[in-house]
């Protein structure tokens, strides 16, 4: 059996400073983005592989729906075999538990994939929590992007998991 956790993240052109520092007596400059929304930010979905720790993730074209979901999950279940099932643990977010998602189930289960959900409210319980801090606190060492352009090559460039 191959077990899979899936999650969503969004990464911003600003990412927050978690520390810093400043001669003395120099005021401290950090750069924003005057950019909002969906310009500001790549949404990303992803897998983790329990026991092997690969990532493999795709950008999600403006909001997170349902349909981006199925759309992911179907690149998963290309992938699956019904003699070695591979188990998608989801969290219980809407985009998660909406009827695009649920009209599939049972047809990805007859392809070896089978969708499970973590209980309510337990983040920790995902493996691919701790991947989302590594992306944008380890492997994006840069807190300001230009543009998404910018960020997108990066991401594409750390060396953190597959783009699918």
């Amino acid at each position: 059996m191959k077990l899979l956790f899936l999650d969503e993240a969004a990464i911003w052109l600003t990412q927050p400073n978690t520390y810093s520092w400043r001669p003395i007596q120099q005021p401290l400059r950090v750069p924003t983005s005057k950019a909002r929304g969906i310009r500001a930010r790549l949404n990303l979905m992803g897998v983790v592989e329990y026991g092997s720790g690969t990532v493999f993730y795709r950008e999600i074209e403006g909001n997170t729906t349902g349909q981006a979901v199925v759309d992911f999950i179907e690149v998963l279940a290309a992938d699956a075999n019904p003699e070695c099932p591979t188990v998608v643990l989801v969290d219980r977010a809407s985009v998660h538990t909406c009827s695009a998602v649920n009209q599939q189930r049972k047809r990805w289960q007859g392809l070896g994939l089978i969708i499970a959900h973590l209980p309510a409210y337990s983040p920790e319980l995902n493996d691919m929590e701790p991947q989302w801090r590594h992306l944008k606190y380890q492997e994006l060492p840069e807190r300001h992007y230009q543009n998404k352009t910018d960020l997108r090559r990066a991401v594409g460039g750390a060396n953190w998991g597959i783009a699918i």
